[in-house]
């Protein structure tokens, strides 16, 4: 009667046995989840290098053509002082007007 093992026993025994191979499994992924983990982060390290790369990038494409436009807006008011002076006229009483119709709205 020794032989008959009780329930609990043989789950008992059959939890060790299946534990075992789980553990291997585990401790040969570790290495592979390792080397994953560093190609990752590699990748995203480069990804921040390129953004900021790009990012600077456009930093000076936008500098440049502020310059440009600062050029020709010199250029042109030297140029056509009166037409200049006109341009500025209305473009200060376009902001004007805008700036009233929008206190206008807001005090309805």
């Amino acid at each position: 009667m020794s032989d008959v093992k009780t329930t609990t026993e043989k789950m008992s025994s059959l939890g060790a046995s299946a534990t075992s191979p789980v553990d291997q499994l585990i401790n040969e992924a570790r290495p592979v989840f390792s080397r994953m983990t560093d190609r990752v982060k590699d990748e995203l390290h480069e990804l921040g290098e390129s953004g900021k790369e790009a990012m600077s990038d456009v930093k000076h494409k936008l500098q440049d053509e502020a310059r440009q436009v600062r050029v020709k807006t010199e250029h042109y008011i030297q140029h056509e002082p009166m037409a200049s002076v006109l341009i500025a006229a209305g473009t200060g009483a376009a902001a004007a007007l805008a700036v009233s119709w929008f206190m206008r709205s807001r005090q309805h």
